[in-house]
């Protein structure tokens, strides 16, 4: 995501000017964080370029390149090549080095790169989160020690809570309250998850991991939310959950659950039509079934 100042840098168009077509012609519409700065998608960039190249190269007029998008929006970029894995491989290589080393400077320089050539989006699946996993295993192998484990982690999860923080909210959609239950350490899936809901303009209330059950109820009533996430990576608590789950839903039964997790998939699953258990399906197929 890129501020106004730095779409006006990088496609050499005037701040005033994007403005102006934005707000007479509907040319992009960009999303705004909390204190209303705009921010724009790759997307966006792609048209605006698209039509400074109508008006400088092609002597159309702003008018007319506006109808000929509307009519014949400009050809996608092409598909990733068969080398774009490698170019997540060679980032991500890049980043836990950094990380390892850790090297607070370098690592942030590397990201700042990942998310100046993609969107957030493929960043955290394609890069931060593969980090995290690798971390993981090299942790659990002997390979890197705790103290370099815990200073990745904390520099990925400061990184996707950023996002958090500056995606607007559409105050008419339904809130939601995500968490991982008591025991539970591992959020990175949760905080995608959450980053999805959010790009999409929810409200996302987010605890984070090692939640306690106490209270939440209340926090559910007072904050009017509308449906809850919950992810596990391992099947200790998936029995309190249930239960938690039966005795929330007999104070606010219109209240949705989603439960997602590494655990999930062989987990005894009771039928509700209140919860949904992701077991790594289309989120987005998830999202027009159950959230609309």
């Amino acid at each position: 995501m890129y501020s106004i100042k730095q779409v006006s840098e990088k496609l050499d168009i005037p701040a005033v000017t994007i403005r102006a077509w934005e707000n007479r012609y509907n040319v992009v519409t960009p999303t705004r964080t909390e204190g209303g700065h705009r921010l724009y998608s790759e997307k966006d960039l792609k048209t605006l370029k698209w039509i400074k190249t109508q008006i400088h190269e092609k002597n159309m007029k702003i008018s007319d390149a506006v109808r000929l998008l509307q009519a014949s929006p400009p050809e996608p970029a092409p598909g990733p090549p068969s080398s774009q894995n490698n170019k997540y491989e060679e980032l991500h290589e890049k980043l836990y080095e950094a990380l390892v080393n850790l090297d607070t400077q370098k690592a942030n320089q590397i990201a700042d790169l990942a998310f100046s050539l993609y969107d957030y989006e493929e960043v955290f699946h394609h890069i931060l989160v593969q980090v995290l996993y690798k971390v993981g295993d090299e942790w659990e192998n002997g390979s890197i020690s705790v103290a370099q484990e815990h200073f990745a982690s904390q520099f990925i999860i400061n990184r996707c809570t950023q996002f958090l923080r500056i995606l607007p909210v559409n105050p008419a959609l339904q809130k939601v309250l995500a968490f991982c239950p008591e025991g539970e350490q591992h959020q990175i899936g949760l905080m995608v998850f959450s980053l999805f809901l959010k790009k999409k303009g929810h409200d996302v209330i987010y605890l984070g991991p090692n939640t306690p059950f106490e209270g939440l109820a209340e926090l559910i009533t007072l904050k009017d939310v509308s449906v809850v996430a919950i992810s596990m990576t391992n099947a200790g608590p998936i029995a309190k959950v249930e239960d938690w789950i039966s005795s929330t839903l007999k104070i606010k039964p219109s209240l949705r659950f989603i439960v997602g997790g590494s655990c999930v998939k062989d987990c005894p699953k009771p039928e509700s039509k209140s919860v949904t258990y992701s077991l790594g399906l289309d989120w987005d197929k998830w999202y027009d079934s159950f959230m609309r």
